[in-house]
């Protein structure tokens, strides 16, 4: 398995896919939520040189199973396989954190790896979409606390989120923030820190759309 930050710097990363978000699957997010769709969206690029194969956004309106991710995972998978590049050497772009079916689905279908922008945290309390965590703590019995204290015994805590490993022989998953981090220039890193909230700010309005569109308040 190859970590992407051995490849690339994180500000090459950050480059290509918040270019990524902005121009393949915003665009498609802002059709779709106004068709009945949410806004989650996921992208399929190519490690070497960052380039993207495949980009879509929910589809949730023709059934509840098309997320962002596994619906771009059944389009990228139809893609003739003479066309396509093998997934290990593909990168996996989430505009957020995957829920447990499409977290499921990723490692299913051979990724080993996926970066995303939102936090499961974020998705619930800033976007009141509840079902991510809910599940895992309802469903799978993740407590949380018990989690990340076990963790901080024993060292790991910057490793796992209290849902899955961070890092593991099948998985390295990566967050906006933990690229933002990685950059050492503080004038470089303040810059792409805004780079990265007004792609935030883009969604926040199309998540009000979305509440709009389906008459939540």
């Amino acid at each position: 398995m190859t970590d992407a930050l051995t490849l690339h710097s994180p500000t090459a990363l950050l480059d290509a896919l918040c270019t990524c978000i902005n121009e393949d699957i915003h665009p498609l997010s802002a059709r779709a939520v106004a068709a009945g769709s949410k806004l989650f969206g996921a992208a399929i690029l190519r490690k070497s040189d960052l380039s993207v194969v495949y980009a879509d956004t929910n589809q949730e309106r023709g059934s509840p199973l098309w997320h962002g991710e596994t619906w771009t995972l059944k389009q990228f998978f139809e893609i003739p396989a003479d066309q396509r590049p093998p997934v290990t050497d593909c990168l996996f772009l989430t505009t957020h954190e995957p829920c447990s079916l499409c977290l499921s689905a990723i490692l299913w279908s051979g990724f080993d790896n996926f970066i995303y922008m939102y936090t499961y945290e974020e998705t619930h309390y800033v976007f009141e979409c509840h079902g991510d965590l809910d599940i895992f703590n309802d469903v799978f019995n993740v407590r949380e606390a018990e989690t990340a204290r076990q963790a901080s015994l024993d060292g790991t805590l910057a490793q796992i989120r209290p849902q899955y490993k961070l890092r593991s022989s099948r998985l390295v998953a990566l967050s906006f923030a933990e690229l933002l981090a990685a950059i050492t220039d503080k004038k470089t890193q303040s810059e792409y820190l805004t780079k990265v909230e007004q792609i935030k700010r883009s969604y926040g309005r199309l998540s009000e759309a979305y509440r709009r569109n389906m008459g939540v308040e």
